[in-house]
């Protein structure tokens, strides 16, 4: 209830004379005072919701987010924070010690070289019978000293692995990585989290380059049909000898395989390897340091993996 005012008067020093101190307002208006504040106030406990509304429509536009996420995205950043019981969030500090063990896979014995921009690493199959790595489609990712992720790395192989043998695998990273590699995961991925790739309308095609190495990729409706590989190498090149008996080792054998033709140029300056690979008849193999991958594979899952193996696709 609201105050009610006191008009002040004057006081008299005679003596037992009597005085008049103060005088009440009407009451009148105290009582519309206090059903005006009541009134107020039911209506606001009424109204709360909607008015909550109003402000939160204010402060927070619609279609406007101020935590955007999206943690299905592979190609957003991921934070390796979350999750405790989940081994795909498991964040270890690098060092040429770390052993990461699953159920099915440990991966250990870890180097970095900074000359060739690469990382090694063992594999160890830890089930009874032989098992195709790549199948696994497990991936080293590398974070920066922010949690930042940097770069992916498929742990891939062409060949079984023999129930607990070991092999030991070389990978190249981009130099930025190599500098500032602080945290890795290992993580299973499946293709439902590989991000979508738009393809050039005319030629439908997917073109990875890495080095000295350039691959397309042919698809109709989405779905992959053959392939063209390219290698070019120059005299002047680093290691050019070796590299050229290698090539050309390589060359002849995939010509022994079902479904490719390998055809090697040498020539003054260098030389050249034009490599076909019709999907229809060849099995999945590695043609040089790229997958052939399966007839009719989506090109998510070519742009994805490739990029993870050292390669830009565009």
């Amino acid at each position: 209830m609201a105050k009610k005012k006191i008009k002040n008067f004057k006081v008299e020093q005679d003596e037992l004379k009597p005085i008049t101190v103060g005088a009440f307002e009407s009451r009148r208006k105290s009582s519309i005072g206090t059903f005006f504040i009541l009134t107020v106030f039911v209506l606001v406990i009424v109204f709360l919701p909607q008015i909550t509304d109003i402000v939160n429509e204010y402060l927070n536009p619609t279609g406007e987010n101020p935590n955007p996420v999206n943690p299905s995205d592979p190609n957003e950043p991921i934070d390796p924070n979350g999750g405790e019981d989940n081994p795909n969030s498991e964040v270890y500090s690098f060092s040429t010690g770390l052993s990461i063990t699953r159920d099915d896979i440990t991966v250990n014995s870890f180097v970095l070289n900074t000359a060739d921009s690469t990382i090694s690493y063992n594999v160890i199959n830890n089930l009874e019978n032989a098992q195709n790595i790549e199948d696994l489609n497990y991936y080293i990712e590398i974070y920066n000293s922010e949690r930042t992720l940097m770069e992916r790395v498929k742990l891939s192989s062409s060949y079984n692995l023999v129930s607990g043998a070991f092999q030991t695998f070389t990978k190249p990273l981009k130099s930025q990585t190599i500098a500032t590699i602080s945290y890795i995961m290992l993580v299973k991925r499946t293709i439902n989290e590989y991000p979508e790739v738009e393809l050039d309308e005319e030629t439908q095609s997917l073109v990875c380059t890495r080095g000295n190495e350039e691959v397309t990729y042919r698809f109709s409706n989405n779905l992959l049909k053959d392939i063209t590989s390219i290698i070019n190498y120059r005299s002047s090149d680093p290691n050019y000898e070796s590299v050229l008996d290698n090539y050309r080792t390589l060359a002849n054998d995939y010509n022994t395989m079902a479904g490719i033709n390998s055809t090697f140029f040498s020539y003054d300056a260098g030389f050249n390897i034009t490599t076909l690979v019709d999907l229809t008849e060849a099995d999945t193999e590695y043609v040089f340091n790229a997958d052939t991958f399966r007839l009719d594979e989506q090109a998510k899952v070519v742009s994805f993996e490739m990029e993870a193996q050292g390669f830009e696709c565009d």
